[in-house]
């Protein structure tokens, strides 16, 4: 028996449903962030913001 119900389109309209009821959507826009710049990292994309916001990754092998 075949399952026709859409899963991943029934998952994306819950995701989409509840940021729209959301009160802050947008990181720039929520008070705790911008307070956060303000006292500490000065603007968004400026040095320090870089140092501590950005990760870098390291390609590792795995031998099991």
């Amino acid at each position: 028996m075949r399952n026709f119900t859409d899963l991943k389109g029934l998952r994306a309209k819950a995701l989409y449903d509840e940021d729209q009821r959301m009160a802050l959507r947008k990181s720039h826009e929520n008070p705790l962030v911008k307070q956060v710049y303000a006292e500490y990292l000065g603007s968004p994309g400026s040095e320090r913001a870089h140092q501590i916001l950005h990760t870098s990754y390291t390609v590792r092998s795995y031998e099991y």
